[in-house]
């Protein structure tokens, strides 16, 4: 019996395009041909928790169910050929899917009055109320990883054509975005006021959702840039739609083991790992005049490792610029080292290349076969960098990235 011909069936099939007969009849005809070159995905074994989170003195804007679920549908392709693009096959985060082809979003009224969850600290509230009602209905928890929408405040200062007040980022596994009456994907790519606004929103959506699926901020070089755009996890929010927008193999890489990704019939315990990990006899030096080499030792081994290197702050979203470097190798020979070469012209946007000065950082990403991810940062001064080795200033651990 030949058990390869099945695999090579599917694998073909999920190549395939979707045929109209597959998107929703009542979604509008603008997003209909936003999503005609949309692909077949492979189903997954957990899904985003979608969330419509509002105070109990206002309601929900107009027809959110039918354009929240376009725009997640596009999002979840523009991730879906991402994987595709990048070798991990044409797998996306799963969402909750009613009959109707509408995602399963689960829609709360709070407690509080609207402007109760302000910007600043109202994900706390809204964190808290969340978990009551999945405390209360476990079967809608269906993965570790959450998006909550809340519609923009409608006052002097915001209304639909100026949306605001509400959380709008990401906090650990969960995220949040603002919703407002024409947050519609019929617009995307439009040079109007509407279009503009939605690359904004709807950039900025797929990026908070980013880092609610495990990943961190990353830039890639100037020749894949040239070659594909912005990077999600750049400054993508700001392009999305209306110019080329990429997520880096590197974000790939960590999505691979990120639970929602997970195929069908998957039964690894997520996030799970007490591995002790360690990075030890790290040691930086430039080569041929052209190349920071890094190599360190470790003792463990892990699905995957990441590098990004940056200039100093590196406090959170001060790191948009860092560049990321994907190919950390490991030598055959000794299984517990490890390196990673960034040559200078693949860094040249750094101040601290360019002015040969600063304090700069480099953080390796471990990630285990269950999405456990661990941290390493490494600081340093430029201008010590020499091919004999650098002096290395701090290197701390955390978890995550």
């Amino acid at each position: 019996m030949n058990t390869k011909t099945p695999l090579i069936i599917t694998a073909l099939a999920a190549l395939l395009p979707l045929s109209a007969a597959d998107i929703p009849a009542h979604f509008s005809d603008g997003a209909k041909a936003k999503l005609a070159d949309s692909i077949q995905l492979a189903p997954s074994e957990y899904q985003l928790n979608v969330v419509y989170f509002y105070g109990c003195d206002f309601q929900p804007a107009t027809d959110h169910e039918r354009r929240l679920s376009e725009l997640f549908t596009y999002v979840q392709q523009f991730y879906g050929k991402a994987m595709q693009r990048n070798g991990f096959g044409p797998r996306s985060f799963g969402l909750p899917i009613l009959p109707n082809g509408n995602v399963d979003i689960i829609t709360i009224k709070g407690k509080l009055p609207h402007k109760d969850y302000p910007y600043s600290g109202g994900h706390n509230k809204v964190q808290a109320e969340l978990a009551e009602y999945f405390a209360a209905h476990p079967e809608k928890h269906r993965s570790g990883h959450t998006f909550i929408l809340m519609p923009t405040w409608l006052d002097d200062k915001f209304s639909n054509e100026n949306p605001g007040g509400v959380p709008y980022y990401g906090v650990g596994v969960t995220a949040f975005a603002m919703d407002y009456a024409d947050f519609d994907l019929q617009y995307l790519g439009d040079d109007t006021p509407k279009g503009r606004l939605l690359t904004k929103y709807l950039g900025g959506l797929a990026h908070e959702l980013g880092h609610a699926l495990n990943l961190p901020h990353n830039n890639g070089t100037p020749d894949q840039n040239k070659a594909m755009g912005t990077p999600l996890m750049n400054a993508g929010n700001y392009t999305f739609g209306m110019k080329p927008t990429y997520l880096t193999k590197a974000s790939c890489k960590i999505l691979d083991t990120s639970q929602t990704f997970a195929p069908k019939g998957c039964k690894t315990a997520f996030y799970t790992s007490q591995q002790d990990v360690k990075v030890t006899d790290q040691e930086l030096t430039l080569e041929n005049g052209d190349t920071l080499v890094f190599k360190f030792h470790t003792n463990a081994r892990f699905k995957c490792v990441n590098a990004y290197i940056q200039d100093a702050p590196f406090a959170v979203n001060e790191d948009y610029e860092k560049v990321v470097f994907d190919e950390v190798v490991r030598d055959s020979a000794d299984p517990t080292l490890y390196t990673v070469r960034m040559p200078l012209k693949d860094i040249a946007s750094l101040k601290g290349v360019q002015q040969h000065a600063g304090v700069g950082g480099i953080d390796l990403v471990f990630v285990e076969e269950d999405g456990t991810r661990h941290s390493y940062r490494v600081q340093f001064d430029w201008n010590a960098i020499t091919p004999q080795g650098t002096p290395l200033r701090d290197i701390i651990h955390f978890k995550g990235c």
